[in-house]
C-alpha cells in the first residue's frame, strides 16, 4: 500500500488552491490504464501480471503509473511492483473529463500509454499526443466474432488505421484469434499487430495443488458425476443452454450427473429460475463467486463452456484443462481454439443441443476417455498455454513497438 499512499500524497500535496496544478516530474512516464476498480477480479488478474512485468521493464528509465478509475483494494502483485497506482479515469468523453485527462498526461510527462480494450484508432489519441504522448499501445481482450468489413467500409478503416496520430502505434491480441480479428475486421496493419496468448501460471505449492471435494462442499450425491462451468453469470455465457441439456438428460431418465456453475453476476438468479422452470434444479448447483475455484475443479469430472463468444478460448477453459478435466465446447472459433477435438475434449456444433447432450453422455459413460483427455488437457496447458510464454510474447511485442535505447 506504500505506493498507493505515495500516489495520493503526490496528488494532494502538489495541488494549488484551485485544485488543479500538480508537481511536474523531471522524467518521462509510462501510463498503464485500467478500465475498472482496482478490486475487480475475474480475468483482470492477468492484466495485473502484465502491468507488473511492464513496470519492471521500464522502471530504470521512466516513472510508471497505473491509473484506476477508482481504488478499493490493491493486489499483492501490484503492491510489490515498481508502479504507482493513482486514481484517474480515462473513460469520460465530456469536456471536463478530457481536460482532466490532459492535465494528468502533461503534468506527469506521459510518453507511452498502454490501454486495454480501446479501439485501434480514436480521435482522443490526437488529443493525448498533443499532451506529449508518443506511443499508444492497445491490448484487445474483447470476446466474440465480428463480420469483416467490405468495400468502402474496409477502405475507410484501412485508411484511418494508417493515419499518424489518430491510430495506435501497435495493437496486441489476447490470442491468435484476436490478432487475426484486429487485422481482418479492424483493418489494422499486420506489421504492427501482435499476439500475446493468454496463459496460466503453474501450480507451485501443495495448497494450490490440493483438491476440495465439491460433493461434500455442495451436498452433491456421491453417485453423480460433476459437469462444471465457471465464469461471469451473464446470459452471454449461455448457461441456459447447459440447463437445457441437463433437463433433457433428466427427462430421459439419467440421474448420474450434476451441473455445477461457479461465478456471480447479473443473471445468476435467472439461471436458478431457469433450472427450476425446466425441472432441473435438483441436478444443478449455482455456487456464486468463490475464491477456491482452483481447489474445487480437480474434484469435478468434466467441464463445459458453451459461451456465445470468447477470445479464441477463455481463462476458464484453461483452468478446466489445468485441473485435468476434458472440456466440451461449441465449434465457435472464438471459443474452441484451445480444445483439440477427441484429444483434450469434445467439440459440438454450436447451438445443437442434441450434439451437446451426446458429448455429455459420451463422457459420462467412459471413465477411461475422461482420464485420457484430462491428462492431455493438463499437458497442453503446460506446453502451450503457460503464463511464462505470455510474458515473453508481451515483452517481445513492446520491444518491437517501443524499442528502448541501449
Amino acid at each position: 500500500m506504500a505506493r498507493l499512499q505515495e500516489g495520493a500524497q503526490i496528488q494532494t500535496a502538489s495541488r494549488n488552491r484551485d485544485g488543479f496544478r500538480e508537481r511536474r516530474e523531471d522524467v518521462t512516464a509510462v501510463l498503464l490504464v485500467a478500465n475498472w476498480d482496482s478490486g475487480v477480479g475475474y480475468a483482470w488478474w492477468l492484466m495485473e501480471e502484465y502491468w507488473a512485468q511492464l513496470s519492471e521493464h521500464y522502471e530504470r528509465r521512466e516513472r510508471v503509473w497505473l491509473a484506476y478509475p477508482s481504488i478499493s483494494t490493491i493486489s499483492e502483485g501490484i503492491a510489490a511492483a515498481p508502479v504507482t497506482p493513482v486514481i484517474q479515469s480515462f473513460g469520460g468523453r465530456s469536456l471536463a473529463s478530457l481536460l482532466e485527462q490532459c492535465r494528468f498526461l502533461r503534468r506527469r510527462r506521459v510518453r507511452l500509454m498502454y490501454l486495454s480494450d480501446w479501439g485501434t484508432w480514436d480521435w482522443r489519441y490526437v488529443l493525448f499526443r498533443f499532451c506529449g504522448v508518443r506511443k499508444i499501445i492497445v491490448h484487445d481482450h474483447t470476446p466474440g466474432q465480428r463480420p469483416r468489413p467490405r468495400r468502402l467500409r474496409r477502405w475507410l478503416k484501412r485508411r484511418v488505421n494508417r493515419t499518424p496520430w489518430l491510430a495506435a502505434d501497435g495493437s496486441i491480441g489476447a490470442t491468435d484469434f484476436v490478432r487475426e480479428r484486429l487485422i481482418q475486421v479492424n483493418c489494422f496493419p499486420r506489421s504492427r499487430t501482435y499476439s500475446v496468448p493468454n496463459g496460466l501460471p503453474a501450480r507451485r505449492t501443495a495448497a494450490e495443488r490440493a483438491a476440495t471435494d465439491p460433493r461434500q462442499l455442495f451436498n452433491i450425491p456421491a453417485s453423480r458425476l460433476i459437469l462444471v462451468m465457471t465464469g461471469r453469470a451473464n446470459r452471454y455465457k449461455n448457461v441456459g443452454f447447459v440447463i437445457q441439456c441437463i433437463a433433457g438428460l433428466v427427462a430421459r431418465g439419467r440421474r448420474d450427473m450434476h451441473f455445477l456453475f461457479i461465478g456471480d453476476g447479473p443473471d445468476l438468479q435467472h439461471f436458478r429460475d431457469h433450472a427450476e422452470s425446466h425441472d432441473a434444479s435438483e441436478y444443478c448447483t449455482f455456487a456464486g463467486r468463490r475464491q477456491d475455484v482452483a481447489a474445487i475443479l480437480p474434484g469435478c469430472d468434466f467441464a463445459i463452456h458453451p459461451s456465445l463468444g470468447e477470445v479464441g478460448y477463455s481463462l476458464s477453459i484453461l483452468e478446466y484443462m489445468q485441473a485435468g478435466l476434458p472440456v466440451i465446447v461449441p465449434d465457435n472459433p472464438s471459443v474452441c481454439a484451445a480444445t483439440e477435438h477427441e484429444t483434450t475434449g469434445l467439440v459440438y456444433q454450436e447451438g445443437d443441443a442434441a450434439a451437446a447432450v451426446a458429448a455429455i453422455e459420451r463422457l459420462l459413460d467412459d471413465k477411461a476417455l475422461r482420464a485420457t483427455m484430462g491428462e492431455m488437457a493438463a499437458r497442453a496447458v503446460t506446453e502451450k498455454f503457460c503464463l511464462e510464454r505470455a510474458r515473453v510474447a508481451l515483452l517481445n511485442a513492446f520491444r518491437e513497438i517501443d524499442p528502448l535505447p541501449t
